[in-house]
């Protein structure tokens, strides 16, 4: 019983939050504007970038609180399953005590305790099964969210900073080989981070959730 309800939480959070991420990522429309091919000058660079999707998610103040609030959410609803499992295993291990030392008065009771607690085991796994889609719901919306964001203010760096003709990600088989001058991580964050303020983010994220 334990082992199985502690497996719910571990599982979802320890597969879903960068793949679901890059999932969303990778769905985004692209408009890419193509360079005028260079002439004469074999040494001229295509402004070409990439951005390093580990270090982004690890580094970004919004992808960082984001994080922690789902597994705080995820940290909540283990807790309540592992205290209703506690209780069941309690109540059957009760059961078998008592079927064991022949404390029932008659085997009708006896019968319609063991009718309430497999339907109390069912409605458990049922609990488990509901938890685990609510987990894994709301990681995809909050991902979606976050890779929107990183998006929409990718797009304005390029516009305000970078001019690159094309920002790529190093996962999902975005990059085969790269050359680090390419790599602009580390400005990306700092401009997200820059940009990022959570009393912003709370209250479009709640106005989001109106709509």
């Amino acid at each position: 019983m334990k082992n199985s309800t502690n497996t719910i939480i571990t599982v979802i959070l320890a597969v879903a939050v960068v793949a679901l991420f890059v999932l969303h990522f990778a769905d985004k429309p692209k408009t890419p504007k193509m360079a005028p091919m260079p002439t004469g000058d074999s040494t001229v660079v295509m402004p070409i970038a990439y951005v390093t999707i580990d270090s982004l998610m690890t580094q970004y103040n919004y992808a960082k609180d984001v994080n922690d609030k789902l597994m705080a959410s995820a940290e909540t609803k283990q807790a309540n399953l592992n205290a209703q499992g506690r209780q069941l295993e309690k109540e059957m291990q009760d059961f078998q005590y008592k079927m064991n030392n022949n404390a029932f008065f008659s085997q009708e009771r006896a019968e319609r305790e063991y009718q309430r607690l497999a339907k109390k085991q069912q409605d458990f796994q049922q609990l488990q099964q509901k938890l685990s889609g609510e987990l894994m719901e709301e990681q995809a919306k909050t991902m979606k969210s976050l890779s929107d964001t990183i998006w929409s203010q990718i797009r304005t760096y390029n516009e305000l900073h970078g001019h690159y003709q094309v920002i790529l990600t190093n996962q999902g088989g975005s990059i085969i080989y790269s050359v680090p001058m390419y790599d602009i991580t580390e400005e990306v964050i700092k401009y997200l981070n820059d940009q990022y303020d959570p009393s912003k983010s709370t209250a479009e994220k709640e106005e989001t959730d109106k709509k």
